[in-house]
Order: C-alpha cells, then sequence, then structure tokens
C-alpha cells in the first residue's frame, strides 16, 4: 500500500547528455529527467559497515511511485542524513517494488569524484 506520508523528500533524478562546447569538443552535462517525491529507507548497520570494507560507498534505498525509463546510467540528487549537504548518488538498480508496477525500488550509492 502507498502511503503518500512516507514521499518526504524530492529527488531529481538524472540522465548524462552529450553536447558540444564552444571549441566543438565534446563534453558530458547531466538534464533533469524527473523530480519526483520519495521515502529514503536507512541501510541496516551490518551492509554499512560491509560497504566501509569495499571503500566507503554506502547503498541508499529509494521507494517511490513507480515510472517508466530509469536505467542504472542516470544518478539521483536530493538532501537526506546518509550524505553531508547535497548527495549525488549513481543508480544501481531501478525495480518494481510490489510486481503491480505501482511502487518501485531505486538502489542508488553516493556518487565519489573520479567515477563517471
Amino acid at each position: 500500500m502507498i502511503r503518500t506520508g512516507d514521499y518526504r523528500h524530492v529527488v531529481e533524478i538524472q540522465v548524462r547528455s552529450e553536447v558540444k562546447d564552444a571549441a566543438g569538443e565534446a563534453a558530458d552535462t547531466w538534464n533533469v529527467f524527473a523530480r519526483r517525491r520519495a521515502a529514503i529507507q536507512r541501510t541496516p548497520g551490518d551492509e554499512v559497515f560491509a560497504s566501509a570494507q569495499r571503500g566507503g560507498r554506502v547503498p541508499v534505498v529509494l521507494r517511490l511511485r513507480w515510472m517508466e525509463g530509469v536505467r542504472t546510467a542516470m544518478r539521483l540528487v536530493f538532501r537526506c542524513g546518509c550524505c553531508a549537504g547535497r548527495g549525488v548518488h549513481d543508480v544501481k538498480s531501478a525495480i518494481a517494488a510490489d510486481g503491480r508496477n505501482e511502487e518501485m525500488l531505486i538502489t542508488a550509492e553516493e556518487h565519489t569524484e573520479g567515477t563517471p
């Protein structure tokens, strides 16, 4: 059952596009694919510990209303308690939460410098 009160975080889903700069060189830019309200589910403590062992990228799970087109090449931008300030997170998976395409679960990890 969808409880709209749980969707208290505003999430921006962004998609990468390639544009040409003034010199004609290709440059990557991020465009807004969608803005949605979502519930952010905290990662259990054992997963936080395990992620620290793998390099510190803590997974975050977001629950939001179903939408088509979310892919792993996208990223999420939102504010929450899991990151300092404005968090940029890389999408790792996007699946139907209930099998009926009413809600979806997006698993993402905090973006670190040096990753595309």
